[in-house]
C-alpha cells in the first residue's frame, strides 16, 4: 500500500527534523530524523490525530513507549525519548543500521548456515529474556531484523498488555518460516539447521520444549558448523533425526 502525502520536511518539538515515512499503520506513523542536538539518525514514531481522540490508543501507545525503555538487551533497538508536541505524542528512537531482511528475501540474497544459525540463537535468547520479564511483543516480521557486520539487532518488539503464555512459540515458529528463503542450502550443516527450523514452525511438537531448548540446540549445532569450516569432524546431534 502507497504511504501518505505528508508534508515533509517538517520539525517535531524543535529538535526532530522529519524527513520521511518509513511504515504507518491505522495509529501512528514512523519517521526517518535528524535529532538536531546530537546530529545523528533516528526514527521518530507518532500518533495519529484521530488515534489521540481515543484514551485507550493513547494509553496504550504511552505504555508501550515507557515499556521498551525499560528494556536492556544487546540485539533490540532502544528508545530515546518520548515526548508530547504539537497536540499528539512522539517515540523517538535508535535507528538501527544495519540490513533488512525483508530486502534480503525480496534480493532473493542468501546467507549461510551459520549466520541463520547465529540470528535463530539471538531470536531465541530475545524470547527467554521477554518470557522472564513477561513482556508482550509484537509478531515477528522479517522488516524488523537487521544483520549487522558481526549479529543481528532487531526493532523493539515490546508491546504493553500481558504475556500471551505460548508467545514465544508463535514468535519462533513464525520466525524460523519467514527466514527459512535466506538459508543457503549448499552451506555446512544447512540440512540438519533446516529440520531444526521445521521443528520450530510445528508449535505441536514443541511441548515440552521451550526457546531455552532451540537455544542449546542452536549453540551446540553453530559449533559444529564452525569445526566444519576449520577442517574438523563434525558430531552432529541427531535429536532431530527421529
Amino acid at each position: 500500500m502507497p504511504y501518505s502525502s505528508y508534508d515533509l520536511p517538517s520539525v517535531v518539538a524543535q529538535q526532530y527534523i522529519l524527513t520521511s515515512v518509513v511504515a504507518e499503520d491505522a495509529d501512528t506513523v514512523t519517521y526517518a530524523a535528524t535529532q538536531k542536538n546530537m546530529s545523528r539518525e533516528v526514527l521518530v514514531r507518532s500518533l495519529r490525530p484521530a488515534a489521540m481522540q481515543d484514551n485507550h490508543k493513547v494509553r496504550f501507545f504511552v505504555e508501550t513507549a515507557r515499556l521498551q525503555a525499560r528494556l536492556e538487551h544487546p540485539n533490540i533497538a532502544a528508545p530515546l525519548e518520548l515526548l508530547q508536541a504539537d497536540g499528539t505524542w512522539h517515540l523517538a528512537m535508535e535507528r538501527i543500521k544495519g540490513e533488512p531482511l525483508d530486502m534480503m528475501v525480496s534480493n532473493g540474497r542468501v546467507l549461510p548456515s551459520r549466520v541463520i544459525c547465529g540470528l535463530l540463537q539471538q531470536l531465541c535468547r530475545v524470547c527467554i529474556y521477554l518470557d522472564i520479564e513477561r513482556i508482550a511483543s509484537v509478531p515477528f516480521a522479517l522488516e524488523h531484523a537487521y544483520l549487522m557486520e558481526i549479529n543481528f539487532r532487531f526493532d523493539n518488539m515490546a508491546q504493553a498488555g500481558s504475556r500471551p503464555r505460548h508467545e514465544s512459540m508463535r514468535y519462533l515458529s513464525e520466525a524460523s518460516r519467514l527466514i527459512k528463503p535466506l538459508l543457503d542450502m549448499n552451506s555446512p550443516l544447512a540440512a540438519h539447521l533446516r529440520i531444526v527450523m521445521k521443528h520450530m514452525q510445528s508449535t505441536g511438537t514443541w511441548r515440552p520444549l521451550t526457546p531455552v531448548y532451540f537455544n542449546e540446540e542452536l549453540t551446540r549445532l553453530q559449533m559444529e558448523i564452525l569445526r566444519i569450516q576449520t577442517g574438523e569432524k563434525a558430531l552432529v546431534s541427531a535429536a532431530y533425526m527421529k
